[in-house]
Parts: structure tokens; C-alpha cells; sequence
């Protein structure tokens, strides 16, 4: 097995174990669409999984760590192309490459909170940012949620050729794949509408435990 086989086997493993977590996160970002009391009860009770301290480290960070080493490497060592790229693939690594410039910052931001501060943003915190700085947080969560779903639908069907995994293998048929896609990606916009406060009501999102916590680091009022 030549080098380049090697580290595509191992983006694809991890990236199929971090694909269970990012599936839940992101069907949470939808219930949204339900109101607050649907997504923080998901969340608290996803949480209590995936937040165990030893699953934690097997089904988040390290696939998530190993992932983007592998990716880089990748990225670093890949010839320049000599034959266009399908629209799919291009999407792919535009997508990976969002969500690389972003995930440290994700991550402080949501996780940091929780492990420092004991104070998860939960509904009411994630509507509060969508007030704070609309500029930013209307198109940042946006494409956060519609790069995190492409990047994993693909990146199953990548890694269901690469694996040999029979049952993933409908996700490579474009009927199946488009239908995927975009049915995941209308529900994450919604669900992020109504984050924003668009279909649900979000109520004084500013006194949230999570919104004074932000306010008293940055220094804002």
C-alpha cells in the first residue's frame, strides 16, 4: 500500500468516526426548528454521551485531530491536477477548508466555555450572537452548518469507495446524493433561522447564563 493510499484510509476512518458526532450536532442545529426546549433537550441528552470523558477523547477529538493532520498532509503532497475535478469533489475540499479555518474558534467558543466556565450556550446562548454581531454570526452559522453537512455526506460516500462499504455506497448514485444533500441543508437553514429568531420566539436571549458569560470576557454591554 503506497503512501497515498495509506493516509486517504486514514482520513476516511476518522472521518467516519467524527461523522457520528457531527450527525447528531447537526440534527440538533435543525430541532431548532421546534423551539428551545426540543434543542437543549437533545443537546443535554446527547451531551451526556459523547461529553463521557473517555468516549469524548475516541468519538470527537482525537478522529477530529487525526482528520486534519490527514487532511493537511494530503492537501500538501497532492500532485496539481491535470484533469478537471467533478463539481463534487471541489465542493469537498472548499468546504473542508471552511471548516478548517474555523473549528479552533467553534471549538474555544462552545467547548471552551463548558470546560472553563461550567456554561454551555445551549438555544438561548447561540440566539444570543445572532443579536450580538448579526454581521458576523447570520453568515458564519450558516455555512458552518451547510460546509459541516457537505462535508459529510461526501465525505461518507468518499469514504464508503475508499472502505469498501457496501451499504454507503447509495450515497454515490447523484439522484440519492443531491436528495441528501439537500434536504439536510433546507433543515439546517431553517433550523438557523430560527436560532435567529426568524419561526421561533427566543425571548431575551441577552440574560442567558451563556450571553453574560460573553459579554463579561469581551467586555461588552
Amino acid at each position: 500500500m503506497n503512501a497515498e493510499l495509506k493516509w486517504l484510509r486514514v482520513q476516511a476512518w476518522s472521518g467516519a468516526v467524527f461523522s457520528v458526532f457531527l450527525f447528531v450536532h447537526l440534527v440538533n442545529q435543525a430541532l431548532a426548528m421546534a423551539g428551545a426546549s426540543a434543542y437543549d433537550g437533545a443537546q443535554v441528552s446527547a451531551r451526556r454521551v459523547y461529553q463521557a470523558p473517555v468516549l469524548e477523547l475516541v468519538l470527537v477529538a482525537v478522529p477530529l485531530l487525526v482528520h486534519v493532520v490527514s487532511a493537511v498532509v494530503q492537501l500538501i503532497r497532492r500532485p496539481k491536477a491535470t484533469t478537471p475535478v467533478s463539481w463534487r469533489v471541489r465542493l469537498h475540499r472548499y468546504s473542508g477548508r471552511f471548516l478548517l479555518l474555523v473549528i479552533v474558534g467553534h471549538v474555544v467558543a462552545t467547548r471552551g466555555a463548558s470546560l472553563l466556565y461550567g456554561t454551555f450556550p445551549g438555544f438561548h446562548g447561540v440566539a444570543f450572537t445572532f443579536q450580538w454581531v448579526p454581521a458576523y454570526f447570520w453568515p458564519y452559522y450558516t455555512a458552518l452548518a451547510l460546509c459541516g453537512w457537505y462535508h459529510l455526506v461526501h465525505g461518507l460516500s468518499t469514504a464508503g469507495a475508499v472502505l469498501r462499504w457496501p451499504g454507503v455506497s447509495v450515497l454515490q448514485r447523484p439522484r440519492m446524493f443531491k436528495a441528501v444533500v439537500g434536504v439536510g441543508a433546507v433543515a439546517l437553514v431553517l433550523g438557523v433561522l430560527s436560532l435567529g429568531g426568524v419561526f421561533v420566539d427566543v425571548g431575551e436571549p441577552a440574560s442567558s447564563e451563556y450571553a453574560r458569560l460573553v459579554l463579561r470576557l469581551t467586555g461588552s454591554r
